[in-house]
Protein backbone atom coordinates (compact mmCIF):
# COMPACT_ATOMS: atom_id res chain seq x y z
CA UNK A 1 0.00 0.00 0.00
CA UNK A 2 0.92 3.25 -0.70
CA UNK A 3 -0.27 6.60 -0.03
CA UNK A 4 0.73 9.99 -1.26
CA UNK A 5 -0.29 13.69 0.04
CA UNK A 6 0.57 16.55 -1.77
CA UNK A 7 0.21 20.24 -1.16
CA UNK A 8 -0.24 22.66 -4.23
CA UNK A 9 1.61 25.85 -3.61
CA UNK A 10 1.41 27.32 -6.60
CA UNK A 11 1.31 31.20 -4.96
CA UNK A 12 4.21 29.90 -2.98
CA UNK A 13 6.28 28.73 -6.11
CA UNK A 14 5.64 32.44 -7.79
CA UNK A 15 6.91 33.81 -5.25
CA UNK A 16 9.99 32.19 -4.78
CA UNK A 17 10.67 32.43 -8.21
CA UNK A 18 10.78 36.08 -7.68
CA UNK A 19 13.19 36.04 -4.74
CA UNK A 20 15.45 33.82 -6.10
CA UNK A 21 16.06 36.38 -9.21
CA UNK A 22 16.46 39.05 -6.30
CA UNK A 23 18.87 36.85 -4.72
CA UNK A 24 20.73 36.21 -7.47
CA UNK A 25 19.78 32.22 -7.58
CA UNK A 26 20.38 31.59 -4.26
CA UNK A 27 16.96 31.46 -2.60
CA UNK A 28 16.07 28.52 -3.78
CA UNK A 29 18.85 26.92 -1.80
CA UNK A 30 18.31 28.69 1.07
CA UNK A 31 14.55 27.71 1.12
CA UNK A 32 15.20 23.84 0.55
CA UNK A 33 17.73 23.92 3.79
CA UNK A 34 14.89 25.48 5.33
CA UNK A 35 12.57 23.06 4.28
CA UNK A 36 14.77 20.33 5.24
CA UNK A 37 14.94 21.85 8.66
CA UNK A 38 11.28 21.89 9.31
CA UNK A 39 10.73 18.08 7.59
CA UNK A 40 13.49 16.96 10.23
CA UNK A 41 11.23 18.38 12.87
CA UNK A 42 8.07 16.93 11.60
CA UNK A 43 9.93 13.38 10.95
CA UNK A 44 10.99 13.67 15.14
CA UNK A 45 7.75 15.16 15.70
CA UNK A 46 5.45 12.34 14.09
CA UNK A 47 7.02 9.48 15.89
CA UNK A 48 5.43 9.32 19.76
CA UNK A 49 1.57 10.38 18.11
CA UNK A 50 2.44 7.61 15.88
CA UNK A 51 3.25 4.59 18.05
CA UNK A 52 0.57 5.37 20.32
CA UNK A 53 -1.92 5.81 17.82
CA UNK A 54 -0.71 2.47 15.73
CA UNK A 55 -0.15 0.37 18.66
CA UNK A 56 3.82 -0.71 17.96
CA UNK A 57 6.14 0.92 20.18
CA UNK A 58 9.35 -0.37 19.51
CA UNK A 59 11.75 0.43 16.57
CA UNK A 60 9.19 -0.43 13.80
CA UNK A 61 7.75 3.40 13.40
CA UNK A 62 11.05 4.74 13.39
CA UNK A 63 12.63 2.34 10.65
CA UNK A 64 9.12 2.58 8.80
CA UNK A 65 9.07 6.14 8.00
CA UNK A 66 11.63 7.46 5.12
CA UNK A 67 12.99 11.03 4.35
CA UNK A 68 13.65 12.12 0.77
CA UNK A 69 14.79 15.94 1.49
CA UNK A 70 14.31 19.08 -0.95
CA UNK A 71 16.86 20.30 -3.03
CA UNK A 72 17.57 23.05 -5.77
CA UNK A 73 15.66 21.74 -7.73
CA UNK A 74 12.79 19.88 -5.76
CA UNK A 75 11.16 22.56 -3.07
CA UNK A 76 9.35 19.23 -1.33
CA UNK A 77 10.25 17.51 1.65
CA UNK A 78 8.74 13.96 1.57
CA UNK A 79 7.74 11.85 3.97
CA UNK A 80 6.90 8.30 2.83
CA UNK A 81 6.06 5.07 4.64
CA UNK A 82 4.84 1.56 3.25
CA UNK A 83 2.88 -1.59 4.24
CA UNK A 84 0.23 -3.68 4.49
CA UNK A 85 -2.11 -5.21 7.25
CA UNK A 86 0.08 -5.27 10.12
CA UNK A 87 0.11 -8.99 11.77
CA UNK A 88 -2.14 -9.17 15.11
CA UNK A 89 1.14 -11.07 16.02
CA UNK A 90 3.21 -7.60 16.63
CA UNK A 91 1.03 -6.04 18.84
CA UNK A 92 1.48 -8.09 22.10
CA UNK A 93 -0.59 -10.82 21.67
CA UNK A 94 -0.72 -13.79 23.30
CA UNK A 95 -2.90 -17.06 23.54
CA UNK A 96 -5.75 -17.60 26.52
CA UNK A 97 -9.26 -17.99 27.66
CA UNK A 98 -10.39 -19.54 24.25
CA UNK A 99 -9.15 -16.77 22.05
CA UNK A 100 -5.73 -14.00 21.68
CA UNK A 101 -5.66 -10.46 23.30
CA UNK A 102 -4.04 -7.63 21.40
CA UNK A 103 -3.34 -4.59 21.73
CA UNK A 104 -3.60 -2.31 18.13
CA UNK A 105 -3.98 0.72 18.35
CA UNK A 106 -3.22 1.05 21.46
CA UNK A 107 -6.38 -0.48 23.00
CA UNK A 108 -6.56 -4.16 24.27
CA UNK A 109 -8.69 -6.17 21.61
CA UNK A 110 -9.92 -10.08 22.35
CA UNK A 111 -10.41 -12.34 19.05
CA UNK A 112 -12.49 -15.29 20.22
CA UNK A 113 -11.32 -18.36 18.98
CA UNK A 114 -7.90 -17.01 17.69
CA UNK A 115 -5.04 -19.18 18.43
CA UNK A 116 -0.69 -19.49 18.80
CA UNK A 117 0.03 -22.51 20.30
CA UNK A 118 -0.88 -25.91 19.27
CA UNK A 119 -2.49 -28.91 20.87
CA UNK A 120 -4.71 -30.50 23.23
CA UNK A 121 -6.24 -27.77 26.24
CA UNK A 122 -3.75 -28.15 29.09
CA UNK A 123 -0.43 -29.33 26.71
CA UNK A 124 -0.89 -26.21 24.34
CA UNK A 125 2.64 -25.10 23.28
CA UNK A 126 4.19 -22.87 20.73
CA UNK A 127 4.94 -24.62 17.02
CA UNK A 128 7.59 -23.70 14.86
CA UNK A 129 4.68 -24.02 11.87
CA UNK A 130 2.66 -21.70 13.42
CA UNK A 131 5.99 -19.01 13.77
CA UNK A 132 4.28 -16.78 16.93
CA UNK A 133 1.84 -15.30 14.47
CA UNK A 134 -2.27 -15.67 15.32
CA UNK A 135 -4.60 -17.69 13.07
CA UNK A 136 -7.87 -18.54 13.16
CA UNK A 137 -10.11 -22.26 12.13
CA UNK A 138 -11.79 -21.19 8.60
CA UNK A 139 -12.91 -24.63 7.99
CA UNK A 140 -16.26 -24.02 9.42
CA UNK A 141 -17.82 -25.55 12.50
CA UNK A 142 -15.11 -28.05 13.14
CA UNK A 143 -11.47 -28.37 12.88
CA UNK A 144 -10.30 -29.23 9.00
CA UNK A 145 -6.85 -28.18 9.14
CA UNK A 146 -7.44 -24.82 7.42
CA UNK A 147 -6.21 -21.92 9.34
CA UNK A 148 -5.63 -18.12 7.74
CA UNK A 149 -3.25 -15.35 9.58
CA UNK A 150 -5.64 -13.02 11.71
CA UNK A 151 -4.34 -9.01 10.68
CA UNK A 152 -4.80 -6.17 12.69
CA UNK A 153 -6.90 -3.70 10.11
CA UNK A 154 -3.76 -1.33 10.90
CA UNK A 155 -1.94 0.62 7.83
CA UNK A 156 0.71 2.77 8.55
CA UNK A 157 0.38 4.91 5.57
CA UNK A 158 -3.48 5.73 6.40
CA UNK A 159 -2.34 6.02 9.98
CA UNK A 160 0.32 8.82 8.99
CA UNK A 161 -2.30 11.16 7.48
CA UNK A 162 -5.17 10.85 10.44
CA UNK A 163 -5.73 11.24 13.85
CA UNK A 164 -2.88 12.39 16.56
CA UNK A 165 -0.34 11.96 13.48
CA UNK A 166 -1.75 14.67 11.39
CA UNK A 167 -2.31 16.62 14.29
CA UNK A 168 1.26 16.71 14.78
CA UNK A 169 2.27 17.36 11.23
CA UNK A 170 0.00 20.37 10.97
CA UNK A 171 1.02 22.27 14.30
CA UNK A 172 4.79 22.18 13.42
CA UNK A 173 3.88 23.09 9.52
CA UNK A 174 1.92 26.12 10.75
CA UNK A 175 4.19 27.25 13.65
CA UNK A 176 7.63 26.26 12.04
CA UNK A 177 7.67 26.78 8.11
CA UNK A 178 5.73 30.75 7.73
CA UNK A 179 8.42 32.26 10.95
CA UNK A 180 10.99 30.45 9.13
CA UNK A 181 10.51 31.53 5.49
CA UNK A 182 9.78 34.61 6.51
CA UNK A 183 12.89 35.36 8.31
CA UNK A 184 14.81 33.98 5.20
CA UNK A 185 12.98 36.53 3.03
CA UNK A 186 13.73 39.24 5.76
CA UNK A 187 17.53 38.45 5.31
CA UNK A 188 17.36 38.28 1.25
CA UNK A 189 15.49 41.65 1.30
CA UNK A 190 17.06 43.41 3.83
CA UNK A 191 20.51 42.63 1.75
CA UNK A 192 19.55 43.95 -1.21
Amino acid sequence: MRLLVTYDAKAFSTMVAGMDAAASGAFRTQVAGVINKIGQEIHAGLIDPLKHQVGLHGSTIPRAIHDQPAGEGRLAYTLMTRGGDISLHYFGAHEGGGGVSAHPRDQQMFYSGAFMLSGPRGKRAASPKLNGQVYRNVAGGKWGGAIQKVKSGVFIPEEMVRGAARAAFERTVASRLPAEIGRLMTLIVGAR
